[in-house]
């Protein structure tokens, strides 16, 4: 069937379409399909979600499927597991600060050629492969995101995202194109910088006040000391888990972009288990959701 022939499908087709194994919240989906229709959702895709075969090719089915209904879908990507097996294979050595990679120049060349080059197309042409009308913005052919040094350039080329180019996203957003980004920083000086995925998928969320951000993480969500899923986590709570350790590592950016991005105008955040198939769907098309929903109070 051609992308055109596919564009009269009903929103029962679509679903059957793309969603088969969710066949029993199909009835219940089209009044979130309704809540979510010309808004944006901004979603972090990353981590084991993106080395699996299955699971990417059930993440761009799930892509394609919200923006054939309507939606307005950014996805943000990271690469984390693939950059640091490609530094082990080069013999660079590694080291984090706070869930931040310290980003040398050696560094950085490896993270551009992996987030840019390899991982940015994977996930365009899966989308493609849908039927979805995906656009690359790898951060080195086409930059909207500027940025600087985070910590006054301690951390290397790790940056902080100051400015983005909104009139563009929204051109391609009000035609129906899915934006895939790299988070590929960039100043007036030529620099690049890594930026933290969680963060820049934040960043964007809040600069066009989306509806909702998505982050794809390898847990089911946010964990406590016994190992079990917080539900919902408030300001308050996630702050005292930092301090006590339960919340730590990688998930700290991760709590801390949810909450600048709820702070800043976006309308909701979770945290989502990218380990399972459909869970961007199950979050947004269903009561059961699929993670850890994270409220400003």
């Amino acid at each position: 069937m051609s992308i055109s022939a596919q564009k009269v499908l009903s929103k029962e087709q679509l679903l059957k379409k793309f969603w088969s194994k969710g066949e029993k919240y199909h009835s219940h989906s089209d009044s979130f399909i309704s809540k979510y229709k010309n808004k944006i959702i901004v979603i972090k895709y990353g981590g084991y979600a993106l080395t699996k075969t299955h699971l990417v090719k059930s993440f761009a089915r799930n892509i394609a499927l919200l923006s054939k209904v309507g939606i307005k879908v950014i996805v943000v990507h990271g690469g984390g597991p693939q950059i640091e097996k490609e530094l082990k294979k080069r013999k660079i050595q590694d080291r984090e600060y706070q869930g931040l990679r310290v980003t040398t120049k050696k560094i950085l060349a490896v993270v551009k050629n992996i987030l840019a080059r390899q991982l940015n197309k994977m996930i365009l042409d899966e989308i493609r492969a849908c039927g979805g009308n995906a656009k690359s913005i790898n951060g080195i052919n086409n930059k909207i995101i500027k940025a600087d040094f985070i910590m006054g350039g301690k951390l290397g080329f790790v940056g902080s995202p100051t400015k983005l180019d909104k009139k563009y996203l929204n051109q391609l957003l009000s035609k129906g194109i899915i934006p895939v980004i790299s988070p590929i920083g960039y100043d007036n000086k030529k620099n690049s910088f890594n930026i933290n995925a969680d963060t820049a998928a934040g960043f964007i969320a809040e600069s066009l006040k989306a509806q909702r951000l998505l982050l794809l993480t390898d847990v089911a969500g946010v964990l406590d000391k016994d190992r079990k899923l917080i539900a919902e986590l408030n300001h308050k709570k996630a702050f005292e888990y930092i301090r006590k350790g339960t919340i730590k590592g990688g998930m700290i950016p991760k709590i801390k972009a949810c909450f600048s991005t709820l702070r800043k105008g976006a309308k909701g955040v979770a945290l989502i288990d990218g380990r399972k198939p459909d869970a961007v769907l199950m979050e947004l098309l269903t009561k059961k959701g699929a993670g850890t929903l994270i409220k400003r109070k």
